[in-house]
């Protein structure tokens, strides 16, 4: 059987292989990945994958596919480094707009101030 190791330290367990896909009896709670795979370490005890900046491409289930109807894929892959730079400036403008909104939203109040005490 295979666990995995997120990023935080979480363990979920009781995985099976096929392929590049982790199978799973359950469904597995996808909230649990975001933004907890920079690193996942995949492991069946003897061989150990680690990826980097991974991402979960999908969780699938094969109803009614011959020989796929034991459980929940789920396939992860690592991000480009691109995809890795594309997600840091994304996440930088994100975070200056913000800070550019609530400074615009100050003035406002301390030109609202100024004309009200006028």
């Amino acid at each position: 059987m295979w666990k995995m190791i997120l990023a935080d330290g979480t363990e979920l367990t009781g995985f099976s292989q096929n392929g590049n896909n982790y199978v799973s009896a359950e469904k597995v709670d996808e909230s649990l990945f975001a933004n907890n795979l920079s690193t996942l370490t995949l492991t069946d005890g003897e061989e150990e994958i680690v990826l980097h900046n991974a991402e979960l491409v999908q969780q699938a289930h094969y109803e009614g596919v011959p020989g796929l109807e034991d459980g929940w894929y789920l396939c992860f892959r690592e991000k480009t480094p691109q995809e890795v730079v594309v997600e840091s400036l994304r996440s930088a403008a994100e975070r200056s707009s913000g800070e550019l909104s609530d400074l615009q939203l100050a003035l406002a109040e301390v030109y609202e101030m100024m004309l009200g005490g006028v």
